[in-house]
């Protein structure tokens, strides 16, 4: 068995209120049952206020969740979200989300 993955990043969005990736499909689906400007899986509004992804990362991270501590490592090794770039940080991350099942 050989698994071909889909290039996810170019046909979805990643949502930092329930660390859930959504394809388009799913968006629209979700638009035409009257659904806007929320997500699709945990009803939370959209926003792009970097503060408040910020806060519902690091609400998840300090849950133990996988997503979430390896999204923070990438928010850190490529400065997003406010955040300072930090290569080693992310690092650090980047382990503990591995040690606790993310790949």
């Amino acid at each position: 068995f050989d698994l071909i993955e889909l290039p996810t990043s170019k046909h979805s969005t990643f949502n930092a209120c329930c660390m859930k990736r959504v394809c388009n499909g799913c968006d629209l689906a979700a638009t035409q049952r009257g659904i806007y400007n929320r997500c699709p899986f945990c009803r939370a509004p959209f926003t792009n206020d970097d503060a408040y992804k910020l806060a519902m990362i690091q609400k998840r991270v300090d849950k133990g969740d996988a997503e979430a501590i390896f999204h923070l490592g990438n928010a850190y090794f490529h400065g997003e979200l406010g955040l300072t770039k930090d290569v080693p940080r992310a690092v650090v991350l980047w382990t503990e989300a591995a040690e606790l099942g993310s790949v």
